[in-house]
């Protein structure tokens, strides 16, 4: 079955800024590959047919023939009667008809590694919890010690919380993609930062909503603009990172939070919030006031629906998220969740609840592990690419990187075939934007952060030559 099948236009506008100083069928076919390893286009995807493309793109008919001839020869497509050339699956990563095996690093996920107390925690949970073993193990709603708790946290950090106002998920994208699910129907308008979490778009965009774009700035944010461009898009589900934002790594300023959610409540807008990455933080450890609690009356706050995971904080193998909403709402969202799954695993829940009775500890931990990560990497642009600028943050995984010039999708090209994988900035937003920009992760070991901003440099050399003298050296630490 085909998952869909891509105009012409559509994968010109997905290649982005292609074209390198190489020959072209290579660097066309590179790109692809890249599309197709990142899964910006689907296993089951038929590309275009070679005519079409070749006019949408400006080249000759044989140059995209030769690209799709090597794709097939390094296993990236095949040929399917009737359905033309179709992204397969991939076994491994495969990088100019090599596979990069344990020397690559995938800088690609923004994923922390997993916590050290993990093997204790779970020989804890052994201990403790043998009985979750005679359970029947089907739970849409989660265990009621957990919602506890999780809700115990939410108070904790000033804004008030029942157990019947949360549901256990299978992580965060599973509850972002349950909410849209539920509440948007085709047509609908939606509203996301630009740039944002690209699977979040993605869920947005699956339920046929058309999705509108609020800016934030690598610097900040313009609240005259996001607020004018909330005022007039009237959504009927605005999705926020308004902590430590993937992938700027930006924090919406506190006089902004309650302006904004006045101004979409009052359109009758719910607003999803990803806190994620909200209690990660580079500095002392603290209480991060969650966005729902800047609302000024309770309706405003009935209308937001936050959401959080233990994915980045603790471990991205424990699939333990949760959605924090209306009890009338959390009804809505279990009837819906039932057709797409039956519950988050019963042991992910138990290693859950004991990994929050020492989540304080954890978050310490982090902070420190990711500040001493995020200095290497800031001195590491600094000797190798000073014409990069590279803003200051305060927590997160992420820092949205100005490269100085419209390079990001050649640069991931070239550095892939180093053996580093990373996101270019057109992955964030829509089509054929953010080409000056590239979200660089610093949860990576400090020793990866190093080689790969050292291959980057090779790499970009190799491909691009020497940046433009007029760029401006800057970076901000």
């Amino acid at each position: 079955m085909i998952a869909q099948r891509l105009t012409a236009r559509r994968l010109v506008q997905l290649l982005g800024d292609w074209r390198g100083d190489g020959h072209s069928y290579l660097e066309l076919s590179d790109s692809v590959a890249l599309l197709a390893r990142d899964g910006t286009v689907p296993v089951g995807s038929a590309l275009p047919a070679e005519r079409p493309l070749a006019e949408a793109l400006g080249v000759s008919r044989t140059t995209v023939s030769a690209s799709y001839q090597r794709l097939r020869e390094r296993g990236i497509v095949h040929s399917r009667q009737g359905s033309g050339t179709v992204i397969r699956a991939q076994r491994g990563t495969v990088v100019d008809g090599d596979q990069h095996g344990d020397g690559e690093i995938d800088l690609t996920t923004a994923c922390p590694a997993p916590w050290g107390g993990l093997a204790a925690l779970s020989a804890r949970a052994f201990a403790e919890h043998a009985d979750v073993f005679q359970q029947i193990g089907f739970d849409t709603l989660g265990r009621s010690d957990l919602r506890r708790a999780i809700a115990d946290r939410y108070t904790a950090r000033g804004l008030p919380t029942t157990a019947e106002q949360i549901m256990v998920t299978l992580g965060a994208q599973h509850a972002n993609f349950l909410v849209a699910r539920t509440l948007l129907r085709r047509g609908d308008r939606s509203l996301i930062e630009s740039p944002s979490y690209p699977n979040a778009r993605e869920a947005l965009a699956a339920t046929g909503a058309l999705v509108a774009e609020l800016p934030v700035a690598s610097d900040g944010y313009n609240a005259a603009s996001i607020i004018d461009i909330a005022s007039r898009t009237s959504p009927r589900l605005a999705y926020l990172i308004p902590d430590h934002h993937n992938p700027t790594g930006q924090s919406m300023p506190e006089e902004l939070r309650a302006e904004l959610i006045a101004t979409l409540t009052a359109q009758g807008t719910y607003v999803l919030v990803d806190e994620t990455t909200a209690e990660l933080t580079l500095g002392p450890p603290c209480l991060v006031r969650p966005f729902a609690a800047a609302a000024e009356h309770s309706h405003q706050r009935d209308a937001i629906i936050t959401v959080g995971s233990l994915g980045k904080t603790v471990w991205g193998g424990l699939r333990v998220g949760w959605i924090r909403a209306t009890p009338e709402l959390i009804a809505r969202l279990e009837v819906s969740r039932r057709i797409g799954d039956l519950g988050t695993g019963s042991w992910e829940q138990v290693m859950a609840l004991l990994a929050l009775e020492q989540y304080d500890e954890i978050l310490g931990e982090r902070a420190v592990e990711h500040a001493a990560q995020y200095r290497v990497l800031a001195e590491q642009v600094a000797a190798h690419f000073p014409e990069w600028t590279m803003p200051r943050v305060a927590g997160g995984v992420s820092t949205w990187v100005d490269l100085g010039g419209h390079y990001s999708s050649r640069l991931a090209r070239a550095g892939s075939r180093a053996g580093v994988r990373i996101a270019p900035g057109p992955r964030f937003g829509s089509p054929g934007v953010f080409e000056r920009f590239i979200r660089f992760p610093f949860s990576a070991p400090a020793g990866d952060l190093r080689d790969a901003v050292q291959r980057l440099r090779s790499a970009r050399d190799a491909d691009l030559g020497e940046p433009h003298a007029s760029l401006g050296a800057q970076l901000v630490i």
